[in-house]
């Protein structure tokens, strides 16, 4: 088990629940920004933490980190669409386990946070998913 396969197990999750089905222009960490009327979603995932926690043999391992799922769209269009896939994010996430290819739980429950911004050519909504991947070594 790797970071890189912790990230892509919860990018894939993502891509197979939110973005694939949804139709949604999605930038995954640092790819170009993308330019339209359509909401458009940027996902970064980001592993914070690694811990030993048993000793002997097998060691198991607890990663914990997060996914940002920061979504936008041009200020004229008002933010019911934003709004309504942060929704969709939260759905996809909450009290979810994978267990393939070791378990993955996305615990606590995703939070969503921003405001219209009168200022701000754009109306952002980020959604936060934290999650915890243990596994043995």
């Amino acid at each position: 088990m790797s970071q890189a396969q912790t990230i892509e197990a919860v990018r894939g999750r993502y891509m197979a629940q939110v973005a694939t089905p949804g139709g949604i222009d999605t930038v995954y960490d640092n790819g170009p920004a993308l330019a339209g009327d359509q909401p458009v979603a940027r996902v970064t995932v980001t592993v914070r933490e690694e811990r030993q926690l048993t000793l002997g043999r097998p060691r198991r391992w607890r990663t914990v980190g997060e996914m940002e799922v920061r979504l936008q769209q041009p200020r004229e269009r008002g933010d019911a669409a934003v709004l309504t896939l942060a929704e969709t994010v939260v759905g996809a996430f909450r009290g979810v386990e994978l267990s393939s290819p070791f378990p993955i739980r996305f615990f606590p429950p995703p939070t969503v946070s921003g405001a219209l911004d009168i200022e701000a050519a754009t109306v952002t909504r980020v959604v936060r998913v934290p999650f915890q991947a243990d596994y043995t070594i």
